[in-house]
């Protein structure tokens, strides 16, 4: 099966879809530093670094598979009011998707975002035009962590198959796989608690007691903390997370948080700052998931 990313970001849909067999032929985003992460991963995919509401679909290579992770701020429960205007053109961005499968016609696409998406004002509207193209339609919440992810991550995913009605159920229903295997205790980095600001000592140290003295803590007022026996929360792009060992703590490292989105070991992280890297990793697409999703749609489509 050939496949095509738009809004590929950091690689992780087609990583996933990688892994189920697909041959993903060409990409693209706006940010040279995705599209240098998702390059140095997948060297033989053409990228093309530019706003894909307004890319040449006559030029895109022929395809069977459209995947697709829009921007998803707009969306998103932690979108700012102060930043509407902004977040309205990233909404409006999705429509790039009907334009893509009206001009190169897929035989099927599966498309990533936040739960808020399926919230939309246009999303009838949208759902209509991919019909109207004789595209039959799902929606589906999907949790990673049912997927064997090790972080409690819901997802909406949206698959359009012509002709055919796809039907969906996650791996591994009730699977909440632990955290602990992607975190390394002896790693740098090491901060002594009582120089961390008053309030995140007071959550670190609320997370202790809830959860014992190897904990993971989040810079958010009031978050309990999570024990390493459990999945980490969300992980978004901002540096939120935090290791707490007795008296110190430190921030997750990239390789850390890139096994808890589920990128293989050996994936590529790029020479990007720090803040820039946790944006990529945090909007990404957890490889694993994708994975499933193309292998079903592939069992469904193809057989």
């Amino acid at each position: 099966m050939i496949a095509i990313d738009l809004f590929a970001g950091w690689g992780g849909f087609t990583e996933g879809a990688t892994q189920a067999g697909v041959d993903v032929v060409w990409a693209a985003n706006h940010w040279p530093v995705a599209v240098a992460a998702h390059a140095a991963n997948h060297p033989t995919t053409i990228h093309t670094c530019q706003d894909v509401t307004s890319a040449d679909w006559s030029a895109v290579p022929s395809h069977d598979l459209l995947l697709a992770s829009p921007p998803c701020p707009g969306h998103s429960t932690a979108s700012q009011p102060k930043r509407r205007p902004y977040h309205d053109k990233l909404r409006g961005s999705v429509w790039a998707v009907v334009d893509a499968v009206a001009a190169c016609r897929p035989l099927a696409l599966i498309v990533e975002n936040v739960p808020g998406f399926l919230r939309w004002a246009l999303l009838p509207q949208w759902i209509m035009s991919l019909e109207a193209l004789g595209y039959v339609v799902t929606t589906q919440i999907v949790n990673a962590n049912e997927h064997g992810v090790p972080q409690l991550r819901k997802r909406a995913f949206i698959v359009g198959t012509l002709g055919k009605l796809f039907t969906y159920s996650p791996p591994l229903p009730g699977c909440r796989p632990p955290i602990a295997p992607c975190l390394s205790i002896e790693s740098d980095g090491w901060r002594p608690i009582h120089q961390a600001s008053p309030g995140a000592r007071v959550r670190m140290r609320a997370a202790q007691r809830l959860h014992g003295q190897i904990v993971l803590s989040q810079h958010t007022t009031g978050h309990p903390g999570v024990p390493l026996s459990q999945p980490i929360r969300t992980i978004t792009g901002q540096d939120h997370w935090v290791l707490v060992n007795h008296d110190l703590y430190r921030p997750l490292s990239l390789r850390e948080l890139a096994l808890a989105m589920s990128f293989p070991g050996d994936y590529q992280l790029p020479a990007a700052s720090r803040a820039d890297s946790i944006l990529g990793l945090g909007n990404a697409v957890c490889p694993t998931v994708a994975r499933d999703l193309c292998m079903a749609v592939m069992e469904q489509v193809w057989h």
